[in-house]
């Protein structure tokens, strides 16, 4: 059967929302990531957005210091979760929010009730049809290769998939087709994205020694990740015969948004084989 995917981009590019569905669409996109949490109150209006633009909500991102436990924020997860379907949406995204000290070693009670949690959010979220995928993230509880096989070992396979983001990977020191491969099983959504090649070749450490430089994360096949790996990620998707989104997404540009996000998707449009992207 093959690889067949859609193509989102995540809107963090833009400062607003609107324009950035309006750019997002005209590119040519499938779907946009959207805050469904900023319109719980106003769900219509963002369903009329994006039926509007002809986009749909590939999945929404919420983060949130879950090695807290029960909070208010895991309570929100939920919320938003069971108005996902409203919009026609059936993917929750979850990460964690910052973490201090970084990098090394949480206490190990963290990891644990973090990993509780989102197991939690997960088995709850199902009831609404929501599937949780999990994004590792930079600067957070869960940014190493280390950390992310112990979130992995420890959420419920059933109930928790990988929602992995290649330059976070990279950033962390996980090899984004290593770990795509490692984890081939439970892969449910990614976010792409190239690493600034002055970070390339570095450990974690040395990393946060030379602090964040401006624009982290880069245009695909531009960075230290660059054409080889990015093609082996799309490689290991073809190796599962993966069925669903790829987002690609830049946390800035220094170029206009809807030019860097537009390279993002002609360079993933270039890199798909006949047949392997679907409309619907």
């Amino acid at each position: 059967m093959g690889m067949r995917v859609r193509l989102a981009c995540q809107p963090l590019t833009w400062r607003n929302f609107q324009e950035a569905v309006k750019d997002i669409a005209e590119i040519g996109y499938d779907g946009v990531e959207a805050p469904v949490g900023a319109y719980l109150d106003r769900l219509d209006e963002l369903k009329a957005l994006l039926e509007q633009h002809k986009l749909v909500c590939s999945a929404t991102y919420v983060g949130g210091a879950f090695w807290k436990g029960g909070t208010e924020e895991a309570e929100r997860a939920v919320k938003i979760a069971e108005a996902l379907p409203k919009v026609g949406c059936t993917i929750l995204i979850l990460a964690s929010s910052g973490y201090s000290p970084r990098p090394g070693r949480a206490p190990k009670r963290h990891y644990l009730r973090f990993c509780a949690t989102v197991n939690e959010i997960a088995q709850r979220a199902k009831k609404f049809g929501v599937k949780v995928v999990f994004h590792n993230h930079a600067w957070t509880l869960i940014e190493s290769a280390e950390e992310i096989d112990l979130l992995m070992a420890n959420t419920d396979p059933e109930l928790v998939w990988a929602g992995f983001d290649t330059a976070q990977l990279a950033y962390g020191d996980a090899d984004p087709v290593a770990t795509l491969r490692k984890f081939k099983d439970r892969i449910g959504y990614l976010h792409i994205k190239d690493l600034n090649p002055q970070l390339g070749g570095m450990t974690l450490e040395q990393r946060y020694r030379m602090g964040r430089v401006k624009h982290v994360f880069w245009e695909l096949g531009r960075g230290a990740i660059g054409e080889r790996g990015l093609t082996g990620v799309l490689d290991v998707l073809r190796e599962i015969n993966y069925e669903g989104w790829i987002c690609a997404e830049l946390d800035s540009t220094p170029l206009t948004p809807r030019i860097g996000n537009a390279n993002n998707y002609l360079w993933l449009v270039e890199h798909l084989k006949p047949g392997e992207r679907v409309s619907s």
